[in-house]
């Protein structure tokens, strides 16, 4: 009897460790299939995702190619009316617009002399206040577009001072400076007392200065973005 009671036990350990070993194989099946489920899941919808976001930019392109067409047949529209005079007027003095003829191009330049006849570096160098000071002299001589080496100077434009070059709409520029003023008239410009000055510092310090009437140039349309404080409304 008791030979019988042992096989017994020893085959149900066998028949419990059989068990244990099915169950444990089923759970990591199971573990991996939904681990694997899970991902491809994941994967559908990043995927419907990327598609929707797609779509959605495909979409956008097109809403935008349709108001650039209808953003140009008002325009169009409007040059049939009386404030299309008025319209180009605006653009051209907010220096949105290329603007070509003739004009003046005036070049300032540090000076190439070894030292200073008064001892003082800075005499030698072309500073902000120069270059403003020509820039001003070209607006009074009539100047209706104007250009620093080729970056538009528009009313929010401000000549700065970095180190030994100038800061212009965000842009940096160095000697030398090509100021280029479409409309202005060299006789003008000349009789301004600032430029007068000016050529008399180039002769003593050895400071590049030049003008040139051209026949045809080209001044550049602005090209960074335009921050108005306020407008005022016209009547159509």
């Amino acid at each position: 009897m008791s030979h019988d009671v042992s096989m017994r036990s020893v085959g149900w350990r066998w028949v419990a460790v059989a068990v244990a070993v099915v169950v444990a194989w089923a759970a990591v099946v199971a573990a991996t299939g939904g681990g694997n489920d899970q991902r491809l899941r994941r994967a559908d919808d990043l995927a419907s995702l990327i598609e929707a976001e797609r779509s959605e930019a495909q979409r956008l392109l097109g809403v935008l190619d349709e108001l650039r067409l209808r953003s140009e047949s008002l325009r169009e529209d409007l040059r049939t009316v009386p404030v299309a005079a008025d319209l180009d007027r605006a653009r051209l003095e907010a220096g949105i617009v290329a603007v070509t003829g003739p004009g003046l191009e005036v070049t300032l330049d540090d000076s190439s002399l070894p030292s200073s006849p008064t001892g003082n570096v800075n005499d030698l160098v072309i500073h902000s206040q120069d270059v403003q000071g020509v820039v001003n002299a070209l607006w009074r001589a009539g100047a209706e577009a104007l250009a620093i080496n080729d970056e538009r100077v528009i009313s929010t434009s401000a000549v700065l001072c970095v180190g030994n070059t100038l800061l212009l709409n965000g842009t940096v520029h160095s000697p030398p400076y090509r100021m280029s003023a479409v409309g202005a008239d060299r006789r003008r410009f000349e009789s301004v007392p600032a430029v007068a000055a000016f050529r008399r510092d180039a002769d003593v310090f050895g400071l590049g200065y030049s003008v040139v009437e051209r026949e045809v140039m080209e001044i550049p349309a602005f090209r960074g973005r335009l921050q108005p404080r306020w407008t005022v409304p016209i009547e159509l």
